[in-house]
């Protein structure tokens, strides 16, 4: 067998975003407080994240062969034979997603969603959901820890890079499993709808207030503790008026 393609490009700046994104605010959730106007960061990178994943939920339905949800494996028979197989140099072999990171996929778009979820929830003074927001952040970090360490255990086991393939599109396979298209076209919409929703999120977002304005309708979304945002900011401005 050959090296042959695999991953279309759409899957391929996804996956390298997405876990940019991810990162990046997973740092700057640990290592800034969350008073700090560039923790602001941390909260648009979430929604930027999130928006990725609907995305990737769209192309898991219309895209290519291997990006499409009905290839995956979630069968926790197929998980654990799997999971078994690794031990030995002769494991299974998936073109696609094989069952582990089929599973973590699934983990960690569903984790990205609760974390949107709960930090908007923590904007509108939802006490309880700053606890589950923080076990949602490390529960993240474990599925894509275990990942990576799965594609490093892979690596060395079988002596293929499979993160080459998020680079250059190719796998060894069979050429029957090949796709025809790196389908640029959609890659192209994709980022270009990604970057827009990221500078509409930067540029309508509110630093004293912490709150971003939606255009088209001026929907706001209050991120953050917003009732002490407002409390100091409404407090700063009777200060300056007695002034």
């Amino acid at each position: 067998m050959k090296r042959i393609l695999v991953w279309d490009l759409p899957v391929r700046l996804f996956h390298w975003l997405f876990a940019g994104a991810i990162v990046a605010a997973f740092v700057i959730g640990q290592t800034v407080d969350d008073e700090s106007a560039a923790f602001a960061v941390h909260m648009l990178l979430g929604l930027v994240a999130g928006f990725m994943v609907a995305l990737r939920v769209l192309w898991g339905v219309v895209g290519t062969r291997h990006a499409r949800f009905a290839d995956f494996s979630f069968r926790p028979s197929a998980l654990l034979r799997y999971l078994k197989s690794t031990l030995s140099r002769s494991g299974e072999r998936h073109t696609g997603h094989n069952p582990a990171t089929s599973w973590a996929a699934i983990a960690m778009f569903a984790l990205v969603l609760g974390l949107g979820a709960t930090g908007l929830a923590m904007g509108a003074g939802v006490e309880a959901a700053e606890e589950a927001h923080e076990v949602l952040a490390w529960a993240l970090i474990a599925v894509a820890g275990g990942h990576v360490a799965g594609v490093v255990w892979h690596t060395i086991r079988h002596r293929e890079n499979i993160a080459l393939g998020m680079v250059d599109g190719r796998k060894v396979g069979d050429e029957a499993q090949a796709i025809r298209s790196t389908r640029p076209i959609a890659a192209v919409v994709a980022l270009a709808l990604t970057g827009g929703v990221a500078g509409v999120l930067f540029q309508g977002y509110d630093a004293a207030t912490g709150v971003v304005t939606l255009p088209l309708g001026g929907a706001q979304l209050q991120l953050g503790e917003g009732d002490e945002h407002h409390e100091e900011h409404h407090a700063g401005r009777d200060d300056h008026d007695d002034d």
